[in-house]
């Protein structure tokens, strides 16, 4: 059975997928993300007109979550945008090693200084109500597709 922080990654992906137009372009965590190989990194949630992207990771059980802020770095070898904007949501049940947050925070700082480059970490392990835990995320994401997009 699908844990319920599990099932709330999956809303967000969804909620990010009702963008998906003839000029945005979504992807999941089962599709690579544009510009890797069709073999490379993935994003549970991302959009993108081919200059922007605005991504989602959502740590749940993953135990090695700075990986999903590097990958941003490693894509700009393979295709350069104007612009990445990536929110970071941690939920109550990632337990991993606290310095594995830090980490990614760190290539997060080292990664705005060399790419256009925006990192939104959205600390969420001590949230008690996915609802309310689900709208405050949708909120802010929100927020950043209407002002990159013009989406709302």
């Amino acid at each position: 059975m699908k844990s319920e922080w599990l099932r709330f990654e999956s809303q967000l992906a969804d909620w990010m997928k009702s963008f998906q137009s003839n000029k945005l372009q979504f992807t999941n965590g089962y599709q690579a993300i544009p510009g890797f190989p069709s073999d490379g990194f993935r994003a549970d949630g991302l959009l993108t007109d081919g200059k922007v992207v605005v991504a989602l990771e959502v740590e749940v059980k993953q135990t090695h979550p700075d990986t999903n802020v590097g990958k941003f770095w490693l894509l700009n070898q393979y295709k350069t945008y104007e612009k990445v904007v990536l929110f970071h949501v941690y939920t109550p049940e990632y337990t991993s090693y606290p310095w594995r947050l830090k980490l990614g925070e760190f290539y997060a700082e080292k990664m705005s200084e060399e790419l256009p480059f925006e990192y939104h970490l959205l600390d969420l392990r001590d949230a008690i109500s996915i609802e309310s835990a689900f709208e405050q995320t949708v909120r802010v994401i929100q927020q950043e597709i209407s002002s990159e997009f013009g989406a709302s």
